[in-house]
């Protein structure tokens, strides 16, 4: 009896292991195939697989990717998150990685690096003196993926004011959730919603869970020199 009880869990356990690997066999086939129909979107040539993300961190610590993609525009940025989330495949987005941990173990899904980079000046108000126009204040539109040292050193090309954003880490987009000296300064944010619709909202309302920012519409000031 004590035989073939031991019998009865040895195959059991085996019984057991199989399933176990078969199940993962077959997620890992779904999954590969919906990998495929993301990566024929934008070819094979713009992405990673098995990526180490120790390399994109401020921390130096990260495993692998199983699909790694740089996106370099908002138009770039919208569409892989609309495609991942049809096709329901488990992802997340990071900009210059000063803000985050990666496990050792990595993630089994894609990982998206928001490295957007547009800045543009929208509208200025100055006064017209004898020395030329004067610029008193700009409206400026920056990706979400620039970080803070590029929009400190346009602000500076430009003679406006960027004391107040000295000493932050990390991205427009990431210190836009976070930073109060940042939000301050802010007009209007455009964010990609739940339903992945591109719209304008205000800074109140502003939500991590259903929001991801494509780029901010800031007010800055003239330097003072």
């Amino acid at each position: 009896k004590l035989v073939n009880r031991s019998r009865t869990a040895r195959l059991t356990r085996h019984i057991f292991w199989l399933t176990q690997t078969s199940l993962l066999t077959v997620f890992t086939t779904y999954m590969d195939s919906k990998f495929k129909l993301i990566v024929d979107s934008f070819g094979k040539e713009r992405f990673k697989f098995d990526e180490p993300l120790k390399g994109y961190t401020a921390c130096s610590l990260g495993g692998p990717a199983r699909l790694f993609f740089i996106a370099f525009t908002q138009t770039e940025l919208i569409k892989i998150i609309k495609i991942a989330r049809q096709l329901e495949i488990p992802y997340f987005l990071f900009g210059t990685g000063t803000k985050i941990a990666i496990s050792d173990a990595g993630f089994e899904g894609l990982v998206i690096k928001n490295r957007t980079k547009n800045i543009q000046t929208l509208s200025v108000k100055g006064k017209v003196t004898k020395y030329g126009i004067g610029v008193d204040e700009a409206l400026i539109e920056v990706d979400s993926g620039v970080s803070l040292n590029k929009w400190i050193e346009y602000l500076d090309s430009q003679g406006l004011e960027s004391a107040k954003f000295a000493g932050i880490p990390g991205s427009i987009g990431g210190n836009m959730f976070l930073n109060k000296f940042l939000q301050s300064s802010v007009k209007s944010i455009k964010v990609l919603d739940s339903r992945s619709e591109a719209k304008v909202v205000n800074v109140d309302i502003l939500s991590p869970k259903r929001h991801i920012i494509l780029s901010g519409v800031f007010r800055v000031k003239a330097k003072i020199i």
